[in-house]
């Protein structure tokens, strides 16, 4: 049996369209398997760079002692603030 459920025929139902931004956002952040007592699980992020951008991050993320997943990690709570 898979864990993904069939979508019934005719397409997206008005009650799954999200209504305001922050209704988009609030599903986004939580699926609903991480829904109740537990904390949340972090959200993966996989993204593609460029040879030479991954090496300076990388050269930057050894210069301070931390990872390159920290580094990134510091350098989008300091964008988002």
């Amino acid at each position: 049996m898979s864990k993904f459920k069939i979508k019934p025929a005719g397409g997206i139902s008005d009650a799954a369209v999200p209504t305001s931004t922050a209704e988009f956002v609030s599903g986004a952040a939580m699926v609903q398997s991480q829904t109740g007592e537990r904390p949340p699980k972090p959200v993966r992020l996989n993204l593609d760079l460029d040879p030479e951008v991954h090496r300076r991050l990388k050269l930057r993320a050894t210069e301070l002692g931390i990872s390159i997943a920290q580094l990134v990690r510091l350098l989008i709570t300091r964008e988002l603030g």
